[in-house]
């Protein structure tokens, strides 16, 4: 007896569950590998967390009355995980169920093609041909690569026939591997993601033992750009070999790639979709990171502050905060003015000087390049309702597309439209002729130019004459809703407004503190001159310190010598750090508190103080040119009176005077106060019931329910044999010894 006793003693000591893994109290159901209610795909990551009393083997584990218990085992970490699969569209009831504590988490699951969060989806949607069913579904695939040591290049790799000059790389955590890479492409959410990972078609793996290079972060890519996509595309190439080689797995989605898809709701659903497959198939992240340049830097902020979570780093080049659309729309009216000697007025002449100083910019080849028709850097042309970029309708189905005289009910290619679910429609009380025909309002757009005092700056430094700044701010009118021109000033719906703020595509950066940011704007002057400008990276630092009292978290290497910077290795080290700090405090103090050396400013070519005045900003945007703080993130300025004395010493003569008068009949804006409407991003909206959003709120946890009837059906044979019976004994006269006791449960 002494015997049998010491085995069932040693059994239940190598099953004991560490007590960090073990609930505090009551059973209970935890989803892991996203929200309980935002799980796609029909499979989830949960963990049954185990009171101290509790064997793994008295739970069972069911959904919706099916029993899954045998998915479920201890794993080595010593939480009781398992993958349940299977799961219906919409709510799926598990329970996990012992003796006497039963714990129900509802699961609300979604179809792989989407949509979660972001609404209804963008339609008309073109799938490529194959694909099986309207949401561009189609079978998942598997490639293979490595890396030549002869040509530094990536190949496709046959098992059958390995190659003589297949390299070897060695991880950041010091494993010597074959240089062989597995891509996973598949479609998630209408359109394509991809996976590379390094490991060999020999090596057995799966999410609870992953493969052994793999260093458990991952690299997220991105694309540049700002379109607004209709089609199932391309996801970002993955083979990176600056990342792979390291160790890192690389993933991308197509609508995260802002050359397919400039609408960040979007965006985040597709990261989160593509995050809990990985996260479901491949194992636990450890960090996940974020790279990409222009385009790139831009969908990752927007993510990042709206959603944030999806990533623990960023590491951003070319920067923008967000869609400087109000920098755009003021390009093009401006140009516009520019471009039209015929509207000056008499004696008014204007240099090339004088048009870049009106603008607030270093140069006039920034606003010619955001306007240039049919130019590969016209982006203004994103609000052209007939075109957009990458709108996909007018090359598919031109008979679609919007046109005011011989389709006003068409498809609108503007990137306002492609946002609509976010920013909602015009109220009737604003509707055109062409809106009130076809009964419905064109989406809103958060641009407004009512008390904009364009070339303000300017004026002040001597850089224009009064002359010139009158007669710019009568005649630049604005862009109107079909990019056309029109004589008065845009002022913005304030639902619209209110809706760019909130969802953040207008981002405040108040979600950003708890996120380590490497910000690259640029090495070269020219950087100044064109629409990568890199006051951006100082604008996003603006935002940083109104809506955190500090900017922290972010670090800003510019000049030549950046491009040699080790950004992969500093983020990770910084990440690491965080991760290592045990302290019981808020992490956006820990972000702060633990970077490493690399993590500051750095601008050291030829020397800090020379590379500082050499490749500092040296412009900014139209709105910092119209008086606006650096930051430049306000749609709806709040308005003062115009009044004379404001503007000394520069004076205005009697017919220019009246004629500001004219021109700000309801006043100027007034920049030492917040914009009419102005508030930070409201983090994890949904916008299922319609535009404006809604925040989800907390994630679904389980709740406890009293068991009233028996355990059904089998228990998991994990245990085994005599020490299972003894451990189901012991558990069992543990409890009852513990009830004996007054004050005890």
């Amino acid at each position: 007896m002494r015997a049998v006793l010491s085995l069932v003693l040693a059994s239940a000591a190598a099953m004991t569950i560490p007590a960090a893994a073990r609930a505090d109290t009551d059973l209970q159901v935890v989803s892991l590998s996203n929200r309980a209610d935002l799980v796609s795909g029909g499979d989830v990551l949960l963990e049954v967390r185990l009171p101290q009393d509790v064997a793994p083997e008295q739970v069972r584990v069911a959904v919706d009355g099916r029993d899954v218990t045998p998915a479920f085992e201890l794993r080595r970490d010593g939480r009781f995980l398992g993958i349940v699969e299977s799961l219906a569209i919409g709510d799926n009831t598990v329970t996990a169920t012992h003796a006497s504590d039963r714990a129900e988490l509802v699961v609300t699951n979604h179809p792989v093609g989407g949509p979660i969060f972001s609404g209804p989806q963008i339609q008309p949607w073109y799938c490529v041909e194959g694909a099986l069913d309207e949401q561009c579904n189609r079978p998942t695939t598997y490639d293979w690569y490595y890396m030549s040591s002869v040509t530094g290049a990536f190949n496709p790799y046959d098992p059958d026939s390995p190659p003589a000059d297949l390299a070897t790389t060695t991880t950041d955590e010091g494993k010597t591997v074959p240089y062989v890479v597995r891509i996973e492409t598949g479609n998630l959410n209408r359109s394509q993601y991809r996976i590379a990972i390094l490991t060999t078609p020999e090596e057995e793996w799966s999410r609870w033992n992953p493969p052994q290079a793999w260093n458990r972060k991952v690299w997220v890519v991105h694309g540049g750009g700002c379109s607004s996509g209709h089609d199932e595309s391309d996801a970002p190439d993955v083979l990176n070999d600056f990342s792979l080689q390291h160790g890192y797995a690389v993933i991308s989605h197509a609508l995260e790639n802002n050359t397919e898809s400039c609408n960040l709701v979007v965006q985040a659903e597709s990261v989160m979709m593509t995050k809990e497959h990985f996260i479901e198939d491949y194992g636990d992240i450890r960090f996940m990171i974020g790279t990409g340049g222009s385009g790139g830097a831009m969908a990752q902020l927007h993510m990042q502050n709206a959603y944030p979570g999806l990533y623990d780093g960023l590491t951003v080049g070319a920067t923008f905060p967000d869609i400087p659309i109000q920098d755009l729309l003021d390009c093009v009216a401006i140009q516009r003015y520019f471009d039209d000697p015929s509207s000056w007025g008499l004696g008014i002449v204007w240099t090339e000087l004088q048009m870049a100083a009106a603008t607030g910019k270093f140069s006039t080849s920034v606003c010619r390049l955001w306007t240039l028709p049919g130019g590969p850097t016209g982006f203004a042309m994103a609000f052209d309702p007939r075109v957009g970029i990458g709108c996909d309708v007018p090359s598919r189905e031109p008979e679609k597309v919007y046109h005011p005289q011989d389709n006003p009910g068409g498809v609108r290619c503007s990137l306002q439209d492609y946002l609509a679910n976010v920013l909602g429609h015009r109220p009737p009380a604003l509707w055109g002729p062409i809106e009130q025909s076809i009964g419905q309002g064109f989406a809103n757009r958060p641009y407004d130019t009512v008390g904009v005092q364009y070339g303000l700056r300017a004026l002040q430094a001597g850089g224009i004459s009064p002359a010139q700044f009158v007669d710019l701010n009568a005649k630049i009118g604005a862009v109107d809703l079909d990019y056309g021109s029109q004589p008065e000033r845009v002022a913005a719906n304030p639902d619209g407004v209110a809706a760019a703020y909130r969802s953040g595509i207008l981002n405040e950066a108040n979600n950003l503190a708890e996120t380590p940011i490497i910000d690259m704007p640029g090495f070269l002057p020219g950087d100044n001159v064109e629409i990568h400008d890199i006051y951006k990276s100082w604008s996003l630092r603006a935002r940083l310190d109104n809506a955190n009292g500090h900017h922290d978290n972010h670090v800003i290497w510019y000049g030549p010598d950046q491009r040699f910077l080790d950004y992969m290795g500093t983020m990770s080290d910084w990440l690491a750090a965080i991760e290592a700090d045990d302290r019981d405090v808020p992490r956006a103090q820990k972000v702060a508190e633990n970077k490493p050396g690399a993590a500051r400013d750095i601008c050291d070519h030829p020397t800090p103080d020379v590379c500082d005045a050499v490749f500092a900003p040296q412009g900014a945007s139209t709105r910092w040119g119209a008086g606006e703080g650096i930051a430049t993130d306000i749609i709806t300025c709040q308005l003062r009176p115009l009044v004379e004395s404001d503007y000394a010493p520069v004076v205005f003569t009697d017919e220019q005077w009246a004629q500001l008068e004219a021109t700000f009949s309801t006043g100027v804006c007034d920049h030492t106060r917040p914009g009419v409407g102005q508030q930070g991003a409201v983090a994890w909206q949904t916008y299922e019931a319609g535009p404006g959003g809604r925040p989800l709120g907390p994630a679904p946890v389980s709740r406890v329910l009293p068991v009233t009837g028996p355990v059904d059906g089998p228990l998991p044979a994990t245990g085994g044999g005599l020490a299972l019976a003894g451990l189901v004994l012991l558990a069992g006269l543990a409890r009852r010894a513990r009830r004996a006791v007054p004050g005890t449960t």
